[in-house]
């Protein structure tokens, strides 16, 4: 699908560029805007999911606005050996690098946005854009790194594997038998886990020591009030550290809210950037 820069299911998204580091491929995909001179918005998914996982919010951002899609060594198919390579911080600064100007803002999901989050705190140089982190994955300062954790850990990120395969099969999912669906999640586990969870579990536990204090751009958060990897405390605190943090709770949402609410998490994406004074929303400000 992407070695021939064709566009997936009619999507306006191309292939912009790719690059290889240490045996890991990295890509930026495109939907250049209908004008000149638009806002960038770069998107960065989370863990085991691909570019094509922003395809559904695409369709409902505005045609106004420029997007880039890139591809992170952890995306689905991985064999998830990356960190030798560096951690995941480097790795998104490094792709986002790829980028022929500068995103205005940066739009990030779970395994994603938290690394935004670690790559926005101990950024040094340069003025920092605006993020939206979507259901970010985060460790409050009052869970300790015991036994209890851990488990809970490997409870959440076999949640978000679950809920990211059903996410992807969309409507199917709720045709096909629970136990094929169990068989199909149980694949991914035997594929992820083994070099995976090591990651996810590792910044999660240092989620809690980054200085968030240090992030000086404007940051919304998207969750639900449910979601087991950003549940409510971790969301609240992620609010009183980060200085100019605010957030848009639905409790409809679940974890990949953008795949299934894509509407609702688009409209918070486009008042944000409206409310930053980089795009100026209108009734027809929608994407074809």
């Amino acid at each position: 699908m992407l070695a021939d820069n064709a566009p997936p299911d009619g999507e306006a998204w191309r292939l912009l560029t790719e690059h290889t580091v240490g045996g890991e491929l990295l890509r930026v995909l495109e939907r250049p805007a209908a004008t000149p001179g638009a806002p960038r918005l770069a998107l960065v998914h989370g863990f085991d999911e691909n570019p094509d996982s922003w395809t559904p919010l695409a369709r409902c951002l505005p045609a106004q606005l420029h997007l880039y899609a890139l591809q992170l060594p952890w995306c689905s198919g991985s064999s998830h050996r990356w960190p030798g390579e560096g951690g995941p911080a480097l790795w998104l600064e490094r792709t986002l690098a790829l980028l022929p100007d500068p995103a205005d803002a940066i739009v990030a999901h779970s395994f994603g946005a938290t690394t935004l989050l670690d790559l926005l705190a101990r950024r040094s140089t340069g003025a920092p854009p605006p993020a939206v982190l979507v259901a970010p994955v985060y460790r409050p300062h009052d869970r300790p790194l015991d036994p209890q954790f851990f488990a809970e850990a490997v409870r959440r990120f076999r949640s978000v594997l679950g809920e990211g395969l059903r996410s992807r099969m969309g409507p199917r999912a709720a045709t096909v038998p629970e136990d094929i669906v169990e068989a199909m999640t149980g694949k991914v586990r035997e594929r992820v886990e083994p070099h995976g969870f090591l990651q996810f579990y590792a910044a999660l536990a240092r989620a809690a020591d980054l200085p968030l204090h240090r992030i000086t751009s404007p940051v919304r958060l998207i969750s639900g009030h449910h979601d087991p990897s950003a549940p409510p405390e971790a969301v609240a605190e992620l609010l009183r550290r980060i200085p100019a943090a605010e957030a848009r709770q639905d409790p409809s949402f679940g974890h990949f809210c953008q795949v299934q609410a894509p509407d609702a998490v688009a409209a918070h994406i486009v008042e944000f950037l409206g409310l930053l004074g980089l795009f100026e929303p209108d009734s027809e400000a929608v994407s074809a």
